[in-house]
């Protein structure tokens, strides 16, 4: 009996040996496991932010319309917050550039920057993407993004004691849900003494896919001459029923006039 009692202690020792050297082991290979995906994750967004970026400069270079589409993996550990992972600039950031292209997961937050402006937003769900970069002149839209303006720049020449008007035609590119709207508001931080200019409208909304023109009407004065330029800033904001603000974008319209005397 001292026999069996020794050999089912030992048995016990034994069993509790190998029992905490499996559990370090599946420790390891799982500390292992997760580095690799984490180092795979950090990869994936890393190039999936410097694609896009890298794409949206080369199409903005080749013109008003060109295209690329580019394949990109949205890793599992990605924040689906427009806070964080967006294109353009956070939701909750109302200034400041908007050609950042972030992608943040758990832990570490992978950014790179176009250099020109860029609007859009990622799927919200991990994996494969193709993503449409596209470029509409004044900024470069990826993926969905909520409006558009044609044409991209505006010139309008005009004599002194003049009155001139020329149209942008905005388009609504996409909205959420089916109860969802765009709001659109257009500000100019054109100030000449010599030359005025009037927006109309100079904001609107819209519940689907729609074409809004607008109107711009340049007044010169008696003393006007010479070259005029500035900027229209385009505000789009889409929002719920209820009032919750879920993707908002800005770009800016060039604008310049003319004016020659006599």
């Amino acid at each position: 009996m001292a026999r069996g009692g020794q050999a089912s202690t030992e048995f016990i020792v034994l069993f509790g040996i190998f029992f905490i050297f499996l559990l370090v082991f599946l420790s390891l290979t799982l500390d292992y496991f997760f580095s690799l995906r984490s180092q795979r994750d950090f990869q994936d967004a890393q190039y999936a932010v410097e694609a896009l970026a890298a794409e949206a400069d080369s199409v903005h270079a080749q013109g008003v319309g060109a295209q690329k589409m580019v394949k990109i993996t949205l890793p599992g550990s990605t924040i689906f917050s427009p806070n964080v992972t967006f294109i353009g600039r956070p939701l909750n950031s109302l200034s400041g550039d908007s050609n950042t292209i972030s992608i943040a997961l758990n832990g570490t937050t992978l950014t790179a920057q176009a250099s020109i402006p860029v609007a859009g937003s990622f799927p919200n769900s991990s994996g494969v993407h193709f993503m449409k970069v596209t470029s509409q002149g004044n900024f470069v839209s990826i993926g969905p993004h909520l409006v558009s303006a044609t044409p991209p720049s505006v010139f309008a020449s005009a004599s002194q004691s003049d009155t001139e008007s020329t149209e942008l035609t905005f388009r609504v590119e996409i909205l959420g849900e089916a109860n969802d709207s765009v709001s659109v508001t257009l500000a100019s931080p054109w100030n000449y003494t010599n030359a005025g200019l009037n927006v109309s409208p100079s904001a609107f909304s819209s519940f689907g896919f729609a074409d809004v023109p607008v109107s711009l009407t340049f007044n010169t004065s008696a003393n006007a001459v010479g070259i005029y330029t500035s900027t229209l800033n385009v505000t789009a904001v889409r929002q719920t029923e209820e009032g919750a603000v879920t993707a908002r974008e800005t770009f800016s319209v060039p604008l310049t006039l003319e004016v020659s005397s006599g």
